[in-house]
C-alpha cells in the first residue's frame, strides 16, 4: 500500500479553494460564510462561490439556522466507505472494544492529517468520561499523549512545522521537542489535563508502510490513573501493535 503524503499546509489553487472551505468545516460547528472567511482567508465572495458548489453537490446543507452549514448526507456514505476501506469495516472497532474491556475505560484512534489529528473511532468503557474526543473531531497535533506519540515518530523537520503552524513556539515548543526522545524510546506516551482537564491519557503510536499514521489512547480521569496506569499502558500498546499489523491503509 502506498501512503498519501500529507499536506503541510493549507491547499492553493482556484480549484482548492473548496477543498479549503470543506477543511475549515472539519473543525468548526454549522459556521457562517464570514466565519469561514475569517478562518481560511479566503474573501466572502469566493467562500459564498464554494458554499454553492458544495450544496449542489450535497456535501453539505443549509442548517435550520439561516446562513449556517454544516456537513451533507453524502458525507454519511464517505464516512461508511472510510470505514470498510481504511478502517478495514470492523477491525478497529475490535480492538478498540478489547481495550476498552481490559481497561474499563475510554478508548479512542486518532489518525494524522496534515498538522491536526481527527478521531476516527472510539470505545467506551464501563466507567463515565466526558472528553474532547469524539468521533469526527479534529485536534491540534500538538497536546496531550495522542500527539506526543505521533510527533516523536515524526521527522524533526516536520515536527517543527507543525509547532509553528499551529502557534506553539519559545519555550512552549522546546518543552514539547525535549519529551519526544523518551516517549520514542518507550513506545508510549502519557499526559494530564493537557487536552481536558482533569483527564489522563496514556497514547501508543500506530504505524503503515513503516511510517507513524496515528495513535491508539485510552483516557481516563485524574483520579483513576494511578491504580490503572499499568494495565493501561500494556493494553494500550498492545492495541497500538495490533492495528499496525493491520496495516491500515491511512
Amino acid at each position: 500500500m502506498s501512503q498519501v503524503a500529507l499536506p503541510a499546509g493549507p491547499p492553493s489553487g482556484s480549484f482548492d479553494r473548496v477543498a479549503q472551505v470543506l477543511l475549515a468545516m472539519s473543525r468548526m460547528d454549522a459556521p457562517r460564510v464570514a466565519q469561514i472567511s475569517e478562518h481560511t482567508g479566503l474573501p466572502s465572495s469566493a467562500v459564498y462561490r464554494c458554499i454553492t458548489s458544495l450544496l449542489e453537490a450535497g456535501l453539505i446543507e443549509e442548517g435550520p439556522s439561516r446562513g449556517r452549514y454544516h456537513a451533507g448526507i453524502v458525507s454519511i456514505s464517505l464516512a461508511e466507505r472510510y470505514r470498510r476501506s481504511v478502517l478495514s469495516g470492523d477491525a478497529t472497532s475490535r480492538v478498540l472494544h478489547t481495550l476498552a474491556g481490559r481497561t474499563l475505560e475510554f478508548a479512542a484512534l486518532l489518525v494524522r492529517r496534515g498538522d491536526d489529528m481527527v478521531c476516527v473511532d472510539t470505545a467506551d468503557g464501563s466507567s463515565v468520561l466526558r472528553c474532547s474526543f469524539v468521533v469526527g473531531e479534529v485536534v491540534p497535533l500538538v497536546a496531550g499523549a495522542s500527539a506526543k506519540a505521533i510527533l516523536a515518530h515524526t521527522p524533526r523537520g516536520e515536527v517543527d512545522g507543525i509547532l509553528a503552524r499551529n502557534g506553539v513556539a519559545g519555550s512552549t515548543a522546546s518543552g514539547v521537542l525535549s519529551l519526544l526522545p523518551d516517549v520514542r524510546e518507550r513506545g508510549f506516551a502519557m499526559s494530564a489535563g493537557e487536552v481536558d482537564e482533569g483527564v489522563w491519557g496514556v497514547a501508543a503510536p500506530v504505524f503503515a508502510d513503516g511510517g507513524v499514521v496515528g495513535a491508539v489512547a485510552t483516557m481516563a480521569p485524574v483520579l483513576r490513573a494511578a491504580r490503572l496506569m499499568r494495565t493501561a499502558v500494556s493494553a494500550t500498546v498492545s492495541a497500538a501493535q495490533a492495528l499496525s499489523r493491520h496495516q491500515l491503509n491511512i
